[in-house]
C-alpha cells in the first residue's frame, strides 16, 4: 500500500482553501434562513400587533372625543343616575 506524501503543492493548497470557505459560506448562509425563519416570522406578528394597538388607540380617541362633544354627555358614569346624585354618593 503507498502511503501519500506529507506536502501538496500551491495549487492543491488553495483548492482545498478554496473548498473551505465555499463550505463556511453554505454554512453560514444556512444558518442565516434558519434565524431568518425562526425570527421574522415573530417580528412580522409583534409588527402586526403593534399596528392593530395602535389602530385600536386611534378609534378610542375618535370615540372619546364623539362622546366629548355630543350635547347629551353626561359625566356620570351611571346613564341612570344624573350628575347631582352621582356627587352626593
Amino acid at each position: 500500500m503507498k502511503s501519500q506524501p506529507d506536502f501538496h503543492t500551491r495549487a492543491e493548497i488553495d483548492q482545498l482553501v478554496e473548498e473551505i470557505y465555499r463550505t463556511l459560506e453554505t454554512t453560514e448562509e444556512r444558518f442565516d434562513m434558519r434565524c431568518d425563519d425562526i425570527y421574522f416570522p415573530m417580528d412580522l406578528s409583534m409588527s402586526a400587533l403593534t399596528s392593530q394597538i395602535e389602530a385600536l388607540q386611534r378609534e378610542l380617541v375618535e370615540i372619546q372625543s364623539y362622546i366629548a362633544r355630543r350635547p347629551e354627555a353626561s359625566a356620570s358614569i351611571d346613564k341612570r343616575n344624573n350628575k347631582l346624585t352621582d356627587i352626593q354618593r
